[in-house]
């Protein structure tokens, strides 16, 4: 059987014996042929309560499918107001600023002539504290978000690990946040919690910070989308931002989680643009996998990961901080136990996920042509899907079973069963 595994643009072919492949993990829904009619729906159901004000559109960074070139036309069409009067922010987080071709392709030129857009800057004087949450953490964001009288939030509403789902508060709380904010809600004291994970929103702390720290701004009306695991759009919800995001949650669960019969000895796995782009996103692919409660492989098993990373390791801080701690990384357990003690960074956060799964499964990264950073890290890599399986077989066996996850950043799939 053939199968194609998601891999930047393309696909990678790997042929399996249909005796040993225990299934494809993933839910299929057909995708809107029109995300501008699905835009102006969701709209003509509200009442859009922000003309002749000063608006801030905050939008999100390249690493999500926002569908922005579609959605911000429908969306201005809407909002009959001078263009002066609008401006437009790209949440980043600790991401990079974009370049202004990054910008072109991420909003299209329409846009970019009628509107000024700003980049989130998470550092020093940039932004403003407005004290501690319930949780303790500092809530920090960018200050300009001050100058507005509403706020319209473009978002797209998708796993998350530590959200539990993304987009609700997410985009401004940790989109335009403060390095501050950042580093306290990836601590160890949210990633240890078990209600801070994937799928997981009930009595969930980090997604509880999250509206806490937007608490402190204008008024927000929402605009969120729900895609298939391949990032074609399903739905758009719009309204008052804790409307949309129930809403939407709702019926992503119903889009991304999968239930497994039993468990398997190797999963594949594919992540597909843009979320490849470099190994800190692309890393995710193992926690998506492994940190649910029910994990699909059991313990001892393998995790293989195709992966483009045609930015190598990243440019922005925190993804250079994580792939630090992993070159220098000589133990997973004595990471794991010295971040216990010492605390963690945003970026060294994602080393530290990273080490927790691998005490106890082995992974294999596949991608082509990056030889010289992928040597010496505690996670393997091949050059082909081929290679990377009679490897994993080297530890569990020839005849093992194997489950793929063609898009493991857009799905949550748990095992019917602990054992």
């Amino acid at each position: 059987m053939t199968i194609n595994i998601p891999y930047g643009r393309g696909a990678l072919k790997l042929s399996l014996p249909e005796n040993r492949l225990l299934g494809i993990l993933q839910n299929k829904m057909e995708p809107a042929k029109s995300i501008s009619k699905l835009v102006l729906k969701a709209l003509r159901e509200k009442d859009v309560p922000f003309c002749k004000k000063k608006v801030l559109i905050v939008v999100p960074d390249a690493t999500r499918s926002g569908h922005l070139k579609e959605i911000l036309p429908a969306l201005l069409k809407k909002i009959s107001i001078p263009s002066r009067s609008m401006d437009i922010i790209i949440a980043t987080g600790l991401h990079k600023k974009h370049t202004p071709d990054q910008l072109r392709r991420l909003l299209g030129f329409p846009i970019l002539k009628r509107c000024r857009i700003l980049q989130h800057d998470p550092y020093g004087k940039s932004c403003l504290h407005f004290g501690k949450t319930k949780y303790d953490v500092p809530a920090a964001l960018d200050k300009r978000v001050l100058n507005y009288d509403f706020i319209i939030s473009i978002g797209v509403i998708e796993p998350h690990l530590y959200a539990g789902y993304s987009g609700g508060a997410k985009t401004i709380a940790i989109g335009l946040a403060g390095e501050a904010t950042i580093n306290a809600t990836h601590s160890v004291k949210f990633l240890d919690d078990a209600a801070t994970n994937i799928g997981s929103l009930e009595g969930n702390h980090f997604q509880e910070t999250l509206w806490h720290i937007i608490e402190n701004i204008s008024p927000v009306f929402s605009i969120n989308t729900v895609n298939d695991p391949d990032g074609k759009a399903l739905k758009v919800f719009a309204g008052p931002v804790k409307d949309v995001f129930k809403k939407g949650a709702d019926f992503a669960k119903t889009v991304f989680e999968v239930e497994a019969k039993t468990k398997a000895d190797i999963v594949i796995c594919g992540i597909g643009c843009p979320k490849d782009v470099n190994l800190y996103q692309a890393s995710r692919a193992i926690n998506y996998i492994l940190s649910v409660d029910k994990p699909v492989v059991r313990k001892g098993g393998v995790v293989i990961v195709a992966a483009e990373l045609r930015d190598g390791i990243g440019e922005s801080y925190a993804e250079k901080r994580f792939y630090e701690e992993l070159k220098n990384m000589r133990s997973a357990e004595n990471f794991v136990n010295h971040v216990r003690i010492k605390g963690c960074v945003a970026g060294e956060h994602r080393a530290y996920m990273v080490a927790k799964a691998l005490l106890d499964y082995k992974v294999i990264f596949v991608t082509k042509g990056f030889k010289n950073f992928m040597e010496g890290l505690p996670i393997e890599y091949c050059e082909n899907l081929s290679d990377a399986l009679q490897r994993a077989e080297d530890v569990v066996g020839k005849y093992a079973k194997i489950y793929v996850i063609p898009r493991a950043l857009a799905t949550i799939a748990r095992a019917s069963h602990a054992n």
